[in-house]
Protein backbone atom coordinates (compact mmCIF):
# COMPACT_ATOMS: atom_id res chain seq x y z
CA UNK A 1 0.00 0.00 0.00
CA UNK A 2 2.88 2.55 0.28
CA UNK A 3 4.92 2.14 -2.47
CA UNK A 4 2.10 3.82 -5.22
CA UNK A 5 1.64 6.70 -2.06
CA UNK A 6 5.19 7.07 -2.88
CA UNK A 7 5.12 7.43 -6.12
CA UNK A 8 2.15 9.77 -5.91
CA UNK A 9 4.36 12.05 -3.11
CA UNK A 10 7.55 11.45 -5.89
CA UNK A 11 5.06 13.37 -8.95
CA UNK A 12 3.86 15.72 -6.60
CA UNK A 13 6.55 16.93 -5.10
CA UNK A 14 8.06 17.62 -8.72
CA UNK A 15 4.98 19.89 -9.64
CA UNK A 16 5.76 21.67 -6.06
CA UNK A 17 9.04 22.54 -6.97
CA UNK A 18 8.34 23.94 -10.25
CA UNK A 19 5.59 25.79 -9.27
CA UNK A 20 7.49 26.96 -6.68
CA UNK A 21 10.24 28.16 -8.83
CA UNK A 22 7.52 30.47 -10.80
CA UNK A 23 6.10 31.72 -7.49
CA UNK A 24 8.92 32.92 -6.00
CA UNK A 25 10.30 36.35 -5.94
CA UNK A 26 12.58 36.39 -8.80
CA UNK A 27 16.32 37.01 -7.94
CA UNK A 28 18.79 38.32 -10.37
CA UNK A 29 21.67 35.32 -9.02
CA UNK A 30 21.39 31.58 -8.01
CA UNK A 31 18.35 31.57 -10.00
CA UNK A 32 19.87 28.61 -12.31
CA UNK A 33 20.95 27.16 -9.18
CA UNK A 34 17.42 26.91 -7.92
CA UNK A 35 15.96 25.65 -11.33
CA UNK A 36 18.68 22.68 -11.44
CA UNK A 37 17.37 21.97 -7.25
CA UNK A 38 14.02 22.43 -7.81
CA UNK A 39 14.02 20.31 -10.69
CA UNK A 40 16.31 17.61 -9.79
CA UNK A 41 14.68 16.91 -6.27
CA UNK A 42 11.60 16.87 -8.71
CA UNK A 43 12.57 14.18 -10.77
CA UNK A 44 14.62 11.98 -8.01
CA UNK A 45 11.16 11.54 -6.37
CA UNK A 46 9.44 10.45 -9.88
CA UNK A 47 12.17 8.10 -10.52
CA UNK A 48 11.48 6.96 -7.06
CA UNK A 49 7.83 6.41 -7.94
CA UNK A 50 8.33 5.14 -11.02
CA UNK A 51 10.74 2.38 -9.44
CA UNK A 52 8.87 1.20 -6.72
CA UNK A 53 5.44 1.06 -8.97
CA UNK A 54 7.17 -0.57 -11.20
CA UNK A 55 8.33 -3.29 -8.76
CA UNK A 56 5.29 -3.95 -7.25
CA UNK A 57 3.29 -4.17 -10.12
CA UNK A 58 5.45 -6.07 -12.46
CA UNK A 59 5.33 -9.24 -10.97
CA UNK A 60 1.68 -8.89 -11.13
CA UNK A 61 1.50 -7.99 -14.39
CA UNK A 62 3.56 -11.09 -15.80
CA UNK A 63 1.19 -13.54 -13.48
CA UNK A 64 -1.58 -11.90 -15.50
CA UNK A 65 0.12 -12.37 -19.04
CA UNK A 66 1.69 -16.25 -18.04
CA UNK A 67 -0.88 -18.87 -19.54
CA UNK A 68 -3.13 -20.63 -17.36
CA UNK A 69 -0.69 -23.79 -17.05
CA UNK A 70 -3.28 -27.00 -18.38
CA UNK A 71 -3.82 -29.65 -14.98
CA UNK A 72 -1.73 -32.57 -14.44
CA UNK A 73 -2.74 -35.24 -17.01
CA UNK A 74 -3.86 -38.29 -14.82
CA UNK A 75 -2.33 -41.51 -14.12
CA UNK A 76 -2.69 -43.95 -16.05
CA UNK A 77 -4.20 -47.17 -14.36
CA UNK A 78 -1.35 -49.37 -13.22
CA UNK A 79 -1.26 -52.08 -15.71
CA UNK A 80 -0.84 -55.98 -15.34
CA UNK A 81 2.26 -58.20 -15.82
CA UNK A 82 3.66 -58.01 -20.22
CA UNK A 83 4.44 -61.34 -21.65
CA UNK A 84 8.10 -62.90 -20.78
CA UNK A 85 9.12 -65.87 -23.05
CA UNK A 86 9.40 -69.00 -20.75
CA UNK A 87 10.43 -72.45 -21.57
CA UNK A 88 11.58 -75.39 -19.66
CA UNK A 89 13.25 -78.85 -20.96
CA UNK A 90 12.92 -81.62 -18.74
CA UNK A 91 14.71 -84.53 -18.93
CA UNK A 92 13.46 -88.11 -18.16
CA UNK A 93 15.27 -91.03 -17.62
CA UNK A 94 14.46 -94.23 -17.74
CA UNK A 95 13.23 -96.62 -14.74
CA UNK A 96 10.59 -93.61 -13.82
CA UNK A 97 13.65 -91.69 -12.14
CA UNK A 98 12.94 -88.25 -11.36
CA UNK A 99 13.76 -85.74 -14.28
CA UNK A 100 17.15 -82.86 -14.64
CA UNK A 101 16.35 -79.26 -16.06
CA UNK A 102 18.44 -79.03 -19.05
CA UNK A 103 17.11 -75.98 -20.47
CA UNK A 104 15.55 -72.98 -19.05
CA UNK A 105 14.34 -69.15 -19.48
CA UNK A 106 12.13 -67.04 -16.94
CA UNK A 107 11.65 -70.32 -14.40
CA UNK A 108 13.03 -69.36 -10.97
CA UNK A 109 12.08 -72.84 -9.80
CA UNK A 110 10.59 -75.89 -10.64
CA UNK A 111 9.35 -79.49 -9.00
CA UNK A 112 8.29 -82.81 -10.24
CA UNK A 113 6.06 -84.75 -7.39
CA UNK A 114 5.68 -88.61 -8.55
CA UNK A 115 2.94 -90.28 -7.07
CA UNK A 116 2.89 -94.18 -7.07
CA UNK A 117 0.64 -96.87 -5.52
CA UNK A 118 2.05 -100.43 -5.82
CA UNK A 119 -0.48 -103.74 -5.69
CA UNK A 120 -0.13 -107.05 -5.79
CA UNK A 121 -3.07 -109.31 -5.69
CA UNK A 122 -3.90 -112.20 -3.06
CA UNK A 123 -2.68 -115.92 -3.93
CA UNK A 124 -6.29 -116.66 -3.60
CA UNK A 125 -7.48 -114.15 -4.99
CA UNK A 126 -9.45 -114.81 -8.39
CA UNK A 127 -8.83 -112.64 -11.57
CA UNK A 128 -10.19 -113.18 -15.05
CA UNK A 129 -6.71 -111.67 -16.49
CA UNK A 130 -2.80 -112.92 -15.25
CA UNK A 131 -0.85 -111.57 -12.47
CA UNK A 132 1.06 -109.48 -15.31
CA UNK A 133 -1.72 -107.90 -17.06
CA UNK A 134 -3.33 -106.48 -13.73
CA UNK A 135 0.05 -105.19 -12.79
CA UNK A 136 0.53 -103.42 -15.62
CA UNK A 137 -3.11 -102.35 -15.78
CA UNK A 138 -2.60 -101.12 -11.95
CA UNK A 139 0.68 -99.20 -12.63
CA UNK A 140 -0.57 -97.33 -15.89
CA UNK A 141 -3.63 -96.33 -13.97
CA UNK A 142 -2.24 -95.35 -10.13
CA UNK A 143 1.48 -93.95 -11.50
CA UNK A 144 0.95 -89.56 -12.31
CA UNK A 145 3.40 -87.03 -12.04
CA UNK A 146 2.50 -83.59 -11.04
CA UNK A 147 5.12 -80.45 -12.40
CA UNK A 148 5.16 -77.64 -10.92
CA UNK A 149 6.77 -74.19 -12.61
CA UNK A 150 7.13 -70.71 -11.00
CA UNK A 151 8.04 -68.07 -13.24
CA UNK A 152 11.20 -65.37 -12.15
CA UNK A 153 9.14 -62.99 -13.55
CA UNK A 154 5.23 -62.84 -13.79
CA UNK A 155 4.03 -63.39 -17.65
CA UNK A 156 0.72 -62.94 -19.32
CA UNK A 157 0.78 -65.59 -21.46
CA UNK A 158 -2.82 -67.23 -23.09
CA UNK A 159 -1.71 -70.96 -23.18
CA UNK A 160 0.76 -73.61 -22.24
CA UNK A 161 2.13 -75.76 -24.78
CA UNK A 162 3.70 -79.47 -23.81
CA UNK A 163 5.46 -81.48 -26.10
CA UNK A 164 7.64 -84.53 -25.54
CA UNK A 165 9.60 -86.48 -27.73
CA UNK A 166 11.08 -89.81 -26.93
CA UNK A 167 7.93 -91.89 -26.47
CA UNK A 168 4.08 -91.54 -26.10
CA UNK A 169 3.28 -88.55 -23.53
CA UNK A 170 0.50 -90.38 -21.63
CA UNK A 171 -2.75 -88.19 -20.53
CA UNK A 172 -1.92 -84.69 -19.25
CA UNK A 173 -3.84 -81.47 -18.19
CA UNK A 174 -2.98 -77.67 -17.39
CA UNK A 175 -4.27 -78.08 -13.62
CA UNK A 176 -3.32 -74.86 -12.94
CA UNK A 177 -2.18 -71.60 -15.14
CA UNK A 178 -1.57 -68.30 -13.36
CA UNK A 179 1.22 -65.38 -13.93
CA UNK A 180 3.01 -66.46 -11.36
CA UNK A 181 3.34 -69.99 -11.88
CA UNK A 182 2.02 -72.80 -13.41
CA UNK A 183 0.94 -77.05 -12.58
CA UNK A 184 0.68 -79.84 -15.46
CA UNK A 185 -0.73 -83.46 -14.16
CA UNK A 186 0.00 -86.53 -16.03
CA UNK A 187 -1.99 -89.27 -15.49
CA UNK A 188 0.27 -92.53 -16.21
CA UNK A 189 4.24 -93.18 -16.67
CA UNK A 190 6.54 -90.74 -17.93
CA UNK A 191 9.12 -92.85 -20.60
CA UNK A 192 13.03 -91.59 -21.23
CA UNK A 193 12.43 -88.65 -22.99
CA UNK A 194 12.53 -85.05 -22.78
CA UNK A 195 9.53 -82.83 -21.92
CA UNK A 196 8.96 -79.41 -23.66
CA UNK A 197 6.94 -76.43 -22.16
CA UNK A 198 6.84 -73.23 -23.21
CA UNK A 199 4.31 -70.13 -23.27
CA UNK A 200 2.58 -68.72 -25.89
CA UNK A 201 1.15 -65.11 -26.34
Amino acid sequence: MTEPVIGIAGAVLLVLAITALFLRPRRSRGRVVDIGLAVGTGLLGLAIGLVVAERVNGPAIVALAAPEQPPDPPQAATQGPRYVETRLSLQFPIDDEYPSGSEWANVADWYAFRNSISYTPGLGEKTDKTQDQKLKLLADVSWSWLIVIAFDQPTRYSRLNVSFTGGELPYYQIARQDPHYAVIHVQGRIPAGQMEITTSE
